[in-house]
């Protein structure tokens, strides 16, 4: 606050507000630096402000342990293993992550997909009306919309020649991505119709408590 002085000292003479008077009647503005750095008069309150001491990882750690058992593994350090032997031993330690695999083989794949009058959504159920909530032309919208198209003609095209279809697939196995967006489209629209039979069931009751 002292600093402002150097500045000029138009701020005292012009401050009005108390949010000024706080810096003019500081003891740093009216003292300056060097009568400040020995302290100020009595009469003003010098304490710091309350807070919680300073923590750390490793010493909450040794608190938790002790003291001693810090002290022994300083006092006799235990070799460590090879940088392989660690990986290895925590690549055995975490789940394994499967790859996803569909139900079925490629004709079940195609009538489960002409089953459909028509093809549940395989966008995610959230909420899109509104301008703030206007997800269409966002990546993530815009990637199931292309996904949905694609199983539509796919379908389409199954109908007309499924022979064509399934060998065009079966070359590079690319039933197997569309038959996982397609279950996952079977679980986003049951999770909706459910979400709607509980909101029907919960406005019945309340206009049934109403009556």
């Amino acid at each position: 606050m002292y600093g402002l002085r150097l500045i000029n000292n138009f701020y005292a003479d012009y401050a009005g507000s108390r949010s000024d008077f706080v810096i003019v009647g500081h003891p740093e503005y009216n003292l300056g630096k060097v009568r400040s750095d020995y302290g100020y008069k009595e009469g003003w309150d010098t304490r710091g402000i309350p807070s919680l001491p300073a923590r750390s990882i490793p010493g909450d750690r040794i608190q938790r342990a002790g003291t001693e058992k810090y002290l022994k593994s300083l006092a006799r350090p235990e070799p460590k293993p090879k940088y392989k032997e660690r990986v290895l031993a925590k690549s055995r330690s975490e789940p394994q992550v499967r790859k996803a695999e569909p139900k079925g083989d490629i004709d079940d794949f195609f009538q489960e997909l002409t089953s459909f009058d028509k093809l549940p959504p395989c966008s995610p159920n959230r909420l899109t009306a509104g301008w703030a909530n206007d997800m269409r032309s966002q990546p993530v919208m815009k990637h199931y919309n292309a996904i949905q198209e694609e199983l539509e003609g796919l379908r389409s095209r199954v109908l007309r020649a499924p022979g064509v279809v399934k060998a065009e697939l079966q070359s590079d196995d690319a039933w197997r991505y569309y038959a996982l967006h397609l279950e996952q489209a079977k679980k986003n629209d049951l999770q909706l119709r459910q979400t709607k039979q509980k909101a029907n069931a919960w406005v019945q009751k309340a206009m049934r408590g109403t009556a």
